[in-house]
C-alpha cells in the first residue's frame, strides 16, 4: 500500500475522492475528528451540523479486496475453497 502526496491534501464536500481509503473527517467546531473509509470517485458529504465546513483528508490509501492479485481466482477454480 503506498501513501501518497494526497495525504495532505484537504478535501471539501461535493468533491469526488481520488483515491479509497480511510478519511481523517474534520469538523467545524462541533465534533473532534474521526475516521471514515471512502471508495474512489465517491461524492464527499456535507455534514448535517456543520455543513459545508466540514473537511476530509486521506490518510492511508486502500485497494478493494477483488482487485489484490491474491484474491483473485484463478481460471478454473470455480470459487471453490480449500479448508
Amino acid at each position: 500500500m503506498q501513501v501518497t502526496a494526497m495525504a495532505e491534501h484537504v478535501f471539501k464536500p461535493g468533491e469526488k475522492a481520488p483515491q479509497a481509503g480511510i478519511y481523517k473527517v474534520l469538523h467545524y467546531q462541533h465534533r473532534l475528528y474521526h475516521e471514515v473509509t471512502v471508495l474512489a470517485g465517491q461524492s464527499l458529504p456535507s455534514c448535517r451540523r456543520c455543513g459545508k465546513d466540514v473537511r476530509f483528508q486521506l490518510v492511508s490509501a486502500a485497494s478493494p479486496v477483488e482487485d489484490d492479485a491474491d484474491f483473485q481466482q484463478a481460471p478454473g477454480e470455480g470459487g471453490k475453497q480449500s479448508t
